[in-house]
């Protein structure tokens, strides 16, 4: 039942005494009772046995420091709660809530916005088409298409998100997307910290900068270094060129432009070849990249290198990737081997130069290069000294220059049959290669040559000092 208490009063009479019957009934309340300080038209009303003001026109409320202003008000006095309809503005200190309706819970100190509201506060806002505004803890939580942003240096776009105002602190979920001066981070949920500058991700991370873009599971994002640490599943793909580095822990430094990734470490580059690819597989424990001129990466510890049919193992490994876009120079240090389809070349330090194929291959100290006939496994040609230049020419091994302390063996085979083998000594052996095999021999600096005759070649027995056959040569099946 629904009855009226007082009469309705016309704006044009008696507002001063609206304004004393509003002032008086609140002084009958508590002081945490909602207050209606000023109403052009004040009715009251019994709805379900619960005594109700309606406010009508230029309607200001109050609860403590809580300012509220709205075009009509409905006043439930028992369970002090405003329903509020119209152009609502809630105000509390340098705070301001706008929204077209809302309910304003007394007990709760709390108004909640279910058909959209705009949250300013200095140079914050924040948007959303459902919010709650709690103002004893001065937290914001609002749903649907939030948005929030200060005009200058970010804006956060999620599904929800709960906003401390206090402490300038947001907690965003769903499809979430912060916009700062110097990156851009999507995830599943976030927390921004902005009086410190740093920003918490998890789930499907993705963070865009200037010469990177880095995926994760979670990631912390240092705003002012414009500094990311990233962690499982981590990928960094390098806008400069098409390489990307994956491993289970990353750390990406934009403004030195260096990031690194470690534990199963590995660098993918695809180069394009005319009308095909070729791509770069290096895997380590450990990936540094450079991003400056001249741009490198550094591989560490368990190094593996695949491209093509040229692989080697180490424990260091620095790539220099040419300023072209095409090839580049990959340096290995620390018990390196590389492989050329079977032949496998060994020493201190190896250098190998790439163009589109593989170009050159350069050994600093105890060369030794030694390759199995594919025919006859047990027959290895072998030539070693203390330097080593291999060249190629259309990805097919040319020839092979060793200096100082020089010796080779390699053997000999009248069609496929075996006939012999030669020894060599020297200065300088230069071994000349078609279609595979040793075509022509060139030695110089006190040149010795032995040749054996295939009834008195011991294979077994024809090894130079330094033979050894690796056994870590990898292979792009296993990883």
């Amino acid at each position: 039942m629904t009855g009226d208490l007082r009469p309705k009063f016309s704006c044009g009479y008696l507002i001063a005494a609206i304004i004393a019957l509003g002032l008086s009934c609140s002084n009958l309340q508590s002081q945490d009772k909602i207050t209606i300080n000023h109403a052009d038209s004040l009715t009251g009303k019994t709805i379900n046995g619960e005594q109700v003001r309606e406010a009508n026109g230029n309607v200001f409320l109050t609860q403590g420091d809580v300012k509220i202003y709205c075009n009509r008000v409905l006043q439930h006095i028992d369970n002090n709660r405003a329903e509020l309809y119209g152009n609502v503005k809630v105000y509390k200190d340098t705070m301001s809530i706008f929204a077209p309706s809302g309910i304003y819970y007394g007990d709760e100190s709390k108004v909640v916005c279910s058909n959209g509201a705009t949250l300013n506060d200095s140079k914050t806002t924040l948007t959303a088409n459902y919010g709650i505004y709690y103002f004893t803890s001065d937290l914001a939580s609002f749903k649907g298409n939030v948005k929030v942003y200060d005009g200058k240096s970010y804006t956060i776009t999620s599904d929800e998100l709960d906003y401390f105002r206090s402490v300038s602190k947001s907690y965003s979920r769903g499809n979430v997307k912060i916009v700062t001066d110097s990156a851009t981070i999507h995830s599943d949920s976030l927390v921004y910290e902005k009086l410190i500058g740093i920003a918490t991700a998890n789930g499907n991370v993705k963070i865009e900068s200037d010469s990177t873009i880095t995926t994760s599971d979670r990631l912390v994002y240092y705003e002012g270094e414009r500094k990311s640490i990233a962690d499982d599943n981590v990928k960094i793909v390098s806008l400069n060129n098409n390489a990307t580095v994956y491993g289970n822990h990353g750390e990406n430094y934009e403004r030195k432009n260096y990031s690194f990734v470690q534990g199963k470490a590995r660098l993918v580059q695809i180069d394009v070849k005319d009308s095909t690819t070729d791509t770069l597989l290096i895997y380590s424990k450990k990936m540094e990249a450079f991003r400056i001129k001249p741009e490198h990466y550094i591989a560490k510890d368990s190094v593996k290198v695949i491209r093509s049919d040229f692989s080697s193992s180490s424990e260091i490994a620095y790539y220099f990737r040419d300023t072209s876009g095409t090839g580049g120079v990959i340096s290995l240090s620390e018990n390196p081997a590389v492989w050329k389809e079977n032949m496998q070349v060994t020493g201190d330090t190896i250098y190998a130069y790439f163009k589109k194929d593989i170009d050159e291959i350069y050994v600093n100290k105890s060369a030794f290069a030694v390759s199995p006939n594919e025919t006859y496994a047990e027959r290895f040609d072998q030539i070693a000294g203390v330097f080593m230049y291999m060249k190629f020419n259309n990805n097919e091994l040319s020839y092979i220059q060793v200096d100082t302390n020089a010796a080779s063996i390699y053997y000999t085979y009248e069609n496929t049959s075996p006939n012999g083998a030669n020894k060599a000594n020297g200065e300088v052996i230069i071994l000349y290669f078609k279609d595979k095999q040793v075509d022509k021999v060139k030695v110089t600096g006190k040149p010795k040559g032995t040749y054996y005759p295939e009834n008195l070649v011991n294979t077994s027995e024809l090894r130079l000092t330094g033979f050894r056959l690796r056994k870590d040569k990898p292979v792009r099946a296993v990883f």
